[in-house]
């Protein structure tokens, strides 16, 4: 009778044992992915004066009554970054030099 339970025991033992062996074998799926910052755009400090005259005409039609309190432009001119004040709103908006607006993200 003593070896029955001993033999209960040791197969209760090497029943968990295993278990706990193959508990342990995990597959990892976890992908890495390399995220890469965006790009800072270089605008360029200009005078309000030496904006086009398309992005000024832009500004006054589509933001009547704002005033243009900076302005900067890409290295080719080719897209403008305008702080405008508008009363106690002060808002950054971009435009092409054609006075199209542009919408970031």
């Amino acid at each position: 009778m003593k070896n029955l339970v001993v033999l209960m025991v040791f197969a209760f033992g090497l029943l968990v044992g295993t278990q706990n062996i193959y508990a342990q074998k995990e597959v990892s799926s976890l992908e890495t992915k390399v995220v890469a910052p965006p790009v800072q755009e270089k605008f360029v400090e200009l005078a309000t004066e030496n904006l086009p005259q398309k992005v000024l005409d832009a500004v006054a039609k589509d933001f009547a009554g704002a005033k243009i309190e900076k302005a900067a432009a890409k290295e080719d001119a080719s897209e403008f970054k305008l702080i405008l004040k508008q009363g106690e709103k002060e808002m950054e908006v971009f435009c092409d030099a054609d006075g199209n607006w542009i919408k970031k993200k």
